[in-house]
């Protein structure tokens, strides 16, 4: 089965193609595309995602973003004028087709205009199915996605599957983490569209899952610890009751002036300070901030009040925030503080639920301290637990995951023109 998918769910434009082949432990996906547009550089002025901005920029980047992809997987082609006229019963389709994509985008108008010039006039690529992001995430990026995925399924007359956005971060641990970049290319587009080599496409033997699994989501916009019996099988053990650890890391980091994005800049001040001279037992960076509910009988977590005593801290200790050691001090606390509560409620679920497999998705599971951590205190307290990260690469949102899901979860199709709708607040256990 191929699948073209679709993110748009928060500041990443995306496109992947990708398609499974065999069967039992030689199952294997092979990506024939994935393409990303990063919108990183449009939001960092304003510290954060600005929802209105994410929804422009996915509409100008979409179409271009599509036709990269389907370039890289070899299935763009332009139809030629013989084939459009000798081809009655598409043309005698267009009329209607026209009329349901002008409903879809009556709010989107430039994005149509796109479609009509660079995509009517393409073959239907060889694909089964078009998976898109319908939640959650930023309401006015997931409407773009989502209708951009139902004008495809109208003109290519193919089945639309919705896919719950951390549901594809969950499936990234399904592939194998053998360092470098797991996709055909990596490509970004801001102003202009870079050119990529055309590579080879990948295959790649899934990962054998050994289910009870646990799951922990640590993004942005969410922090989860979800149990899974089986595939397409959630349960939500425990999810923050405020800020999400990725969203806490981005507050933090603006209060150092350390910009957009706040984790990797975090992490790379906090590293600075590991290998300096000054430890954390030098009197002139001596920082020790809380732990918040790491020892609640919940496994709920909460990063509000963790980044409300980095504030105080500054406001008591405005010298800190003067010397480069002294942020680099506040980062490698912060980013202790909140691993040890991630690792000790994940471990302890793992414990209590008796899984086989530990997983960790999402953008901060990009974060070295976080992958070491839970590897040294599960191979320490339950060293039978199988431990699966994803590929760095796919830690961040990406289409390849949300095909990911389409192919390997239980997903329904949608019949071609079927409603749907995103859902901005969907959960996993829905």
């Amino acid at each position: 089965m191929r699948i073209l998918a679709i993110e748009t769910s928060c500041d990443e434009t995306a496109v992947a193609i990708v398609e499974t082949g065999g069967s039992g432990t030689s199952r294997f996906v092979r990506v024939l595309a994935s393409k990303v547009s990063s919108q990183i550089a449009v939001h960092a002025p304003f510290g954060g995602v600005v929802p209105n901005i994410a929804r422009r920029e996915h509409e100008k980047n979409l179409v271009p973003v599509l036709c990269a992809a389907l370039k890289e997987g070899g299935v763009y082609e332009v139809s030629s004028i013989r084939y459009q006229v000798l081809s009655k019963k598409a043309n005698a389709s267009l009329g209607t087709k026209y009329s349901k994509l002008n409903t879809l985008f009556q709010r989107e108008p430039e994005l149509l205009k796109k479609i009509v010039k660079h995509i009517a006039s393409l073959r239907v690529p060889e694909i089964d199915a078009i998976a898109v992001t319908y939640g959650p995430g930023l309401a006015p990026a997931l409407w773009v996605g989502v209708n951009f995925a139902r004008a495809l399924g109208v003109l290519w007359g193919k089945p639309v599957i919705p896919v719950n956005h951390l549901e594809g971060h969950i499936y990234t641990n399904f592939l194998p983490d053998e360092g470098g970049e797991i996709s055909s290319s990596k490509f970004l587009i801001s102003k202009q569209i870079k050119k990529s080599k055309t590579l080879h496409p990948t295959s790649y033997i899934l990962n054998r899952i050994s289910f009870p699994a646990l799951c922990l989501i640590v993004s942005g916009g969410h922090t989860e610890l979800v149990l899974m019996e089986k595939r397409g099988s959630y349960t939500i053990l425990g999810e923050t009751l405020d800020d999400a650890a990725g969203e806490a890391f981005d507050k933090v980091a603006k209060m150092l002036c350390l910009g957009y994005p706040g984790g990797p800049a975090i992490s790379a001040l906090a590293e600075m300070q590991i290998r300096s001279r000054s430890g954390p037992t030098d009197p002139t960076f001596r920082v020790t901030l809380p732990r918040p509910m790491m020892q609640s009988a919940d496994y709920n977590f909460s990063f509000s009040g963790l980044k409300t005593a980095v504030l105080y801290f500054l406001q008591d200790h405005p010298e800190f925030l003067k010397s480069k050691g002294g942020r680099a001090a506040i980062a490698r606390e912060f980013q202790r503080a909140v691993v040890d509560v991630l690792v000790s409620k994940t471990v302890r679920a793992a414990k209590e639920f008796r899984v086989r497999t530990v997983m960790i998705g999402g953008g901060v599971a990009a974060n070295s301290h976080l992958r070491d951590r839970l590897c040294v205190v599960l191979r320490r307290e339950i060293p039978n637990t199988n431990y699966l990260i994803p590929n760095t690469s796919l830690t961040g949102d990406n289409a390849l995951m949300i095909a990911l899901a389409a192919l390997l979860g239980r997903r329904k199709k949608l019949r071609v023109g079927e409603l749907l709708s995103a859902r901005p607040n969907l959960r996993l256990d829905e």
